[in-house]
């Protein structure tokens, strides 16, 4: 049987997957899901008891995050210490990493276009032809692919930033 907190458990699992493929650290995600799940602004220390991480750990993480502008702070004035929040926007999320994937396969797709050009130079042996041929087909078929997929990445990209937003 599904618990509450171990819905919320494999929901914070789900997150740091996701921020960890942005090439984010685990904290990050954990942290993130935790201010997402509680809907509120919380303290360091609050964070530090849901997550599981030291009050150091999260203080340096938050401080990072609210530089990159992935979380936001304030002073509490009846708390007196600082707490923190985050909004995503979950589709222009998605659609910032979609466009660093498409940066790579831009840049592999132009690396592959060299290699074809270097291939169809050879001045190759009789018995060479064959792989030749094999390596330029090779080649030609992953390039093709990668434009296909550039294709599909661009027209999401587009549909996602076209999203209705809600707001979080």
């Amino acid at each position: 049987m599904n618990s509450l907190q171990e819905i919320k458990a494999e929901f914070a699992q789900i997150y740091e997957d996701m921020l960890r493929a942005k090439g984010l650290p685990t904290i990050f995600g954990r942290i993130m899901a935790t201010l997402l799940l509680e809907g509120r602004e919380l303290s360091h220390k609050e964070i530090s008891n849901l997550t599981g991480y030291s009050i150091s750990s999260v203080s340096r993480t938050l401080d990072q995050m609210v530089r990159m502008g992935i979380a936001h702070k304030h002073k509490d004035a009846s708390l007196r210490h600082f707490v923190f929040h985050v909004s995503v926007d979950f589709p222009e999320m998605i659609a910032n990493s979609m466009e660093t994937m498409l940066r790579v396969y831009e840049a592999q797709r132009d690396e592959i276009k060299k290699l074809t050009r270097k291939a169809a130079i050879l001045k190759s042996k009789e018995k060479e032809k064959a792989e030749i041929n094999r390596l330029q087909a090779t080649l030609e078929n992953v390039e093709k692919t990668i434009e296909f997929a550039e294709g599909i990445m661009k027209n999401t990209i587009q549909e996602l930033r076209s999203h209705p937003r809600e707001s979080q």
